[in-house]
């Protein structure tokens, strides 16, 4: 039995028993010989015809429902909860947030099916109860009365939930598989979630805004994250260790502590199908936010991202000293302070005394230094000036 077949049976119930009852109908005739072979002719291409009816509008409705990608008796669903966690807010809030959570549902929904992912009756019926059974645990709440209505959980998964519920079956196997993708990611859902996004908009972008239209749903504009450039450090079980600020040259002839001292801004980062990326690939990319989660004693900090894009590196020019310790006694008198992040690399570098010191140039002529383990200073073109001098930076 094929899927329409399947479906077919799903919505018209199965027909083996109307099938028998016309057989039987058929056999059971008085036989007349002189009754004309037209009219069994006629009979059979008449029940022909009717079946065919039948089928083309079960057909139509399977399309329909097919295409309706949202329902708004399921956004009001959403919009329940939203009035729930959220208190105090306007009613647009609570329209808009609701639909977030039923796009982010139907596009995993989607996004599932086209990578094959397929469910089971009985997989769809264990997701019934687990709807069921979080739905009798909210009900024994008393916060929770105006989310029912008077329905019990039964009902209201009928009347609400019965269309999503493949939806919640599919993206349970997203996730699963998802998770199996990225086994040392902790957010690996947060990664199929993107994903999702970035297929659902690209085939049912224009069904979705005809849908918020129609429901008055006002998105408001909101920040696409910050753009962020670096060096992957490390690469290992399809993520990738990713520092800010650091061009590839530098993992060459700093150690790992002294990444991680200079460096704080060290996330792990998922490696995306359309952005694969190896170690020392020096990058730009859209950040979606950073997180950490402590296990064992450590903490391991990660963050998503979108719209990766490969780098040539910047390089920082390396000045050899010829008077170090004058320009040691120089670096020694001048008040350090604690060092703020700065994403850009270097423009030039040098060492004193076995420690790296970094440089930029700033406005008017004035320098950003910083010194590993003592931190930063603002040198105004004076000083700048004097320091320069020192080094052997000639400039045009």
């Amino acid at each position: 039995m094929n899927d329409i077949q399947k479906e077919l049976v799903n919505v018209a119930g199965d027909v083996t028993v109307s099938k028998e009852r016309v057989k039987k109908h058929v056999l059971q005739q008085p036989t007349n010989r002189k009754k004309s072979v037209r009219f069994t002719l006629l009979t059979v291409v008449l029940t022909l015809c009717v079946v065919g009816f039948i089928m083309m509008q079960l057909l139509t409705n399977e399309t329909k429902q097919t295409t309706a990608l949202f329902h708004e008796r399921q956004l009001e669903h959403f919009e329940r909860i939203s009035h729930m966690i959220w208190s105090g807010q306007e009613q647009a809030y609570y329209k808009e947030e609701a639909y977030f959570s039923y796009e982010k549902l139907v596009a995993s929904y989607y996004f599932a099916k086209s990578l094959g992912v397929t469910y089971s009756k009985k997989e769809l019926e264990a997701e019934r109860k687990k709807q069921v059974e979080q739905l009798e645990m909210l009900q024994q709440s008393p916060e929770s009365k105006a989310f029912f209505l008077g329905l019990e959980p039964k009902q209201y998964v009928k009347t609400y939930l019965e269309p999503l519920l493949p939806m919640y079956t599919a993206r349970t196997k997203l996730y699963a598989i998802y998770q199996e993708k990225y086994p040392t990611f902790y957010a690996y859902q947060e990664v199929a979630n993107i994903d999702a996004k970035r297929y659902f908009q690209a085939h049912f972008a224009e069904q979705a805004r005809t849908f918020q239209k129609e429901h008055n749903i006002e998105i408001r504009t909101s920040a696409h994250g910050s753009s962020m450039v670096g060096t992957v450090a490390k690469v290992e079980s399809n993520v990738f260790l990713f520092i800010e600020g650091v061009i590839p040259e530098d993992l060459n002839h700093m150690t790992e502590g002294q990444l991680a001292e200079k460096y704080e801004q060290a996330d792990w980062y998922p490696v995306l199908d359309e952005f694969p990326v190896k170690q020392g690939d020096y990058i730009t990319f859209t950040s979606m936010g950073t997180g950490s989660i402590e296990e064992n004693g450590v903490v391991r900090k990660y963050g998503l991202l979108t719209k990766l894009e490969k780098l040539e590196p910047t390089i920082t020019k390396v000045l050899e000293l010829e008077n170090e310790q004058e320009v040691a006694q120089f670096l020694q008198d001048v008040p350090w302070q604690p060092a703020n992040k700065i994403a850009r690399p270097p423009d030039y570098s040098f060492q004193v005394d076995g420690v790296r010191i970094e440089m930029w140039k700033g406005y008017g002529g004035s320098l950003y230094l910083q010194k590993v383990g003592s931190g930063e200073i603002q040198l105004n073109a004076k000083r700048a000036m004097q320091l320069k001098a020192l080094i052997g930076l000639q400039e045009s």
